[in-house]
């Protein structure tokens, strides 16, 4: 070995002509020479041959690393040789990748001797194992460890157009869709559709999540509209897909704007209301309400027309109204409520006008025979306030009354019939006239009769006045009221009724009383006869007790009895009579006081 610097060494000795040399460097350049002796001497050695050894195989390169920045579809590897070459130089590194973070299929991806490649051509997202080994004149080295490197994500590639779902309707549609055929690298988690009519590029945003289906809403019924679509993983979204243009089915009109109503007088109003969006569908007709009643409208007309009047409306009265447009699709919501005011009027007609019963009236002064009560209702003051009433008679001038809902009519005819009406007033003028009724006053009271006493007694007066028998008296409308003064000097009442006698009983015998009497009749109470005095005859004194006798001696007896109280300072006289023997009568005996 020349590079040992000690020349020739012996190796071998004997007899053999072959000799394997152990022990000895790889990829070293020997040199050799042979010697042969026998007993007489050595001969000169023969020429100088070389052989080299053979290399051996390299040791395992040093696993391989990124070099600068992992790039969604590319990346550089650099790795250093092995540290051990096997005794030759490396002709060769090979580098394999696997995709998959477990991936065992290997694929060779370079071969050189430069010790970096560019790994490129990869897909986003995606785990990628690498692997080098390397070969030289000696042989193939192991495999070294391999390098597992992810690509980053990138967002998701374009999606297919949405797909419309069913059939459109005129406010929704339904749209659905499938995944990009590209995800970036990384899962898609959320897709967005936007939409823009299609006669303006302003797009908005209708959906965004998950699913892959959504529904669109408040759309315009007969209208086109343009949907995109686009997916996002965690990088971010895609680009959006090709547009897709849909028609919503027509609908049916729009709300109509609130309707113009314009009163033309007190009891007359026209409404006019425009023509709505059509949604795709020409209006066939329009329904208009109308009431008093917010809550409670009625239908006044339907037809194409654009206007309507309305009469017979009462004046300074609030109503409210609204409209709806309809086509053959349906009908189309109801316009805002409007509310207007008739303007004010004269009075409505008085109703319930009618006679005051006698019995409910009050007034001291008031006669049937020469007034009639009257009362009614306060009409409607149709938004001006009723200042006073008038009353017609008739051929009388008409009265004139205040703020009131009854009134006496006075100084009328006894017995008379009279036609009666009113009619209410206020700042405008006069209502028209009520009901006409008929109201008769009563004929005057009659006058009282004469009062006479037809019998008496002790402690009863029988009187009696006027002319009449018990059949006339169901015929007889009059009545009498028959009185008598008390012990106080006041007159109360004794009789009322039709009959022409009465009997006074429970009297004090020998007694004046006062009586005075009226006639009463429909027209009322006639005016107290002047004041009859009738007095009651004296009665006889009541019967005694029988006496009682007590016998003094032979010849006298005392006879006494009860004592009566004289009537009213009339003496009593005691009249003693006795039956002797055989007399049969009683004889009057003389008495001494």
């Amino acid at each position: 070995e020349e590079t040992s610097g000690y020349g020739f060494k012996p190796k071998y000795d004997g007899e053999d002509l072959a000799y394997t040399v152990k022990n000895l460097r790889r990829s070293t350049k020997y040199k050799f020479k042979v010697i042969a002796y026998n007993s007489e001497g050595k001969s000169n050695p023969s020429e100088v041959v070389e052989f080299t050894t053979c290399p051996d195989k390299p040791g395992v390169p040093v696993k391989p690393s990124v070099k600068g920045k992992i790039h969604s579809h590319s990346f550089k590897i650099t790795w250093d040789p092995p540290k051990d070459n096997g005794g030759a130089a490396i002709n060769k590194y090979v580098v394999e990748m696997a995709e998959g973070s477990n991936g065992n299929k290997w694929d060779m991806i370079y071969s050189g001797a430069t010790r970096e490649h560019l790994c490129d051509r990869l897909n986003p997202g995606c785990f990628y194992r690498l692997r080098v080994y390397c070969i030289s004149d000696g042989g193939q080295s192991a495999v070294s460890e391999s390098l597992l490197v992810q690509t980053p994500a990138v967002p998701p590639g374009p999606c297919l157009p949405p797909r419309l779902q069913g059939r459109p309707k005129a406010k929704e549609i339904q749209l659905r869709w499938g995944p990009p055929l590209v995800d970036g690298g990384s899962p898609i988690f959320c897709y967005g559709v936007e939409m823009s009519p299609v006669e303006k590029d302003e797009p908005r945003e209708v959906y965004q999540g998950s699913e892959v289906e959504c529904t669109v809403s408040n759309l315009l019924p007969g209208k086109t509209y343009s949907f995109r679509l686009h997916a996002a993983n965690k990088m971010g979204f895609g680009p959006f897909s090709e547009k897709c243009d849909i028609t919503t089915a027509p609908g049916p009109p729009d709300q109509c704007k609130p309707p113009q109503v314009t009163c033309r007088s007190a009891t007359c109003a026209q409404v006019n209301w425009e023509v709505p969006l059509s949604n795709g569908t020409d209006v066939t007709e329009y329904r208009l309400e109308w009431g008093g009643v917010e809550g409670s409208m009625q239908m006044c007309y339907c037809g194409p027309g654009l206007s309507y009047e309305l009469k017979g409306l009462s004046p300074a009265t609030t109503y409210y109204c609204r409209v709806q447009a309809l086509s053959i699709v349906g009908a189309g919501p109801f316009s805002d409520v409007v509310a207007c005011v008739t303007p004010p009027s004269v009075p409505a007609i008085v109703t319930c006008l009618q006679e005051i019963n006698d019995d409910d009236i009050e007034n001291p002064h008031y006669s049937p025979s020469t007034c009639l009560a009257i009362s009614w209702e306060k009409p409607c003051d149709h938004g001006s306030e009723i200042l006073a009433y008038s009353i017609d008679l008739g051929d009388k001038q008409p009265l004139a009354v205040g703020k009131v809902t009854s009134y006496i009519i006075d100084n009328l005819q006894p017995d008379t019939t009279y036609r009666i009406r009113i009619q209410a007033l206020n700042s405008l003028g006069a209502g028209p006239f009520s009901h006409m009724i008929k109201l008769k006053t009563k004929p005057l009271p009659p006058d009282p009769p004469r009062l006479e006493c037809v019998a008496f007694s002790h402690q009863n007066l029988k009187l009696k006045w006027g002319e009449g028998t018990p059949k006339t008296l169901s015929a007889d409308s009059v009545q009498y009221h028959l009185q008598m003064e008390d012990k106080n000097g006041r007159f109360v009442s004794l009789y009322r009724g039709p009959c022409h006698t009465y009997k006074v009983q429970r009297l004090n015998e020998s007694t004046s009383y006062k009586f005075c009497i009226q006639a009463c009749n429909e027209a009322g109470e006639g005016p107290l006869s002047q004041e009859y005095i009738f007095t009651t005859p004296k009665s006889v004194p009541a019967a005694l007790k029988a006496p009682k006798i007590e016998k003094i001696n032979d010849h006298i007896c005392e006879i006494t009895w009860e004592c009566l109280q004289p009537m009213k300072g009339d003496p009593v006289i005691y009249s003693l009579q006795v039956m002797l023997g055989k007399d049969s009568e009683f004889k009057l005996f003389p008495l001494s006081y």
